[in-house]
C-alpha cells in the first residue's frame, strides 16, 4: 500500500512564515540528498526566473558563507529574508549605499557561487530590470532554503 502524501499549493507555502519554509525545503532536499529536480511542469521548487541559478545545498551554503565578509552576509540575509524575490533598491537602503555602489558586492557574489560550485558559469542571482532605476533580483528556491538554515546555524 502506498504511503499517503501532502500537496501544498504554492500560495500556501508561500504564506507560511520564514522558519515553516526553511523546515520544509530542508526535509525536501534532504529527501533527494542534493540538488532538487525540476519537473518539466514548473515545479513549486523553481520558477523560470531562477533559469540557471546556482542551486546550494546546505553544506555548499555553509561553504559559501564561511570567511563573508558582515556586508556580504547581510546582503544574504535581506534575500533570505524576502524569499530570494527582492529590490535592489531595498538592499541599498537597508546597507546605507547606493544601488550602483552595490555593484561590487554582487560581483563578490558571483565570484564566491563560481568558486563554490566549481562552475565558472554559475550565477546567485537573476536581475531584471525595475522601473528606469532599479532592478529585480532573484534567488533559487533552493539556495534560499539552503542559506536560511546556514544563517540560523551561523547565529
Amino acid at each position: 500500500m502506498a504511503e499517503a502524501s501532502i500537496i501544498i499549493p504554492v500560495s500556501a507555502y508561500k504564506a507560511f512564515d520564514p522558519s515553516v519554509q526553511s523546515a520544509i525545503m530542508t526535509y525536501i532536499i534532504g529527501q533527494f540528498g542534493g540538488p532538487l529536480p525540476v519537473s518539466g511542469s514548473g515545479a513549486v521548487l523553481e520558477s523560470s526566473d531562477e533559469k540557471g541559478l546556482a542551486r546550494l545545498d546546505v553544506p555548499e551554503a555553509k561553504l559559501f558563507l564561511n570567511n563573508c565578509s558582515e556586508k556580504s552576509t547581510s546582503i544574504l540575509q535581506e534575500i533570505v529574508n524576502r524569499n530570494g524575490d527582492f529590490m535592489a533598491s531595498e538592499i541599498a537602503n537597508l546597507v546605507g549605499t547606493s544601488i550602483g555602489e552595490l555593484r561590487g558586492a554582487w560581483s563578490g557574489l558571483t565570484k564566491r557561487v563560481r568558486t563554490i560550485s566549481k562552475n565558472p558559469e554559475a550565477k546567485l542571482l537573476n536581475w531584471f530590470k525595475h522601473g528606469d532605476s532599479d532592478w529585480r533580483g532573484i534567488m533559487a528556491a533552493q539556495t534560499v532554503a539552503s542559506m536560511r538554515v546556514a544563517l540560523n546555524e551561523r547565529g
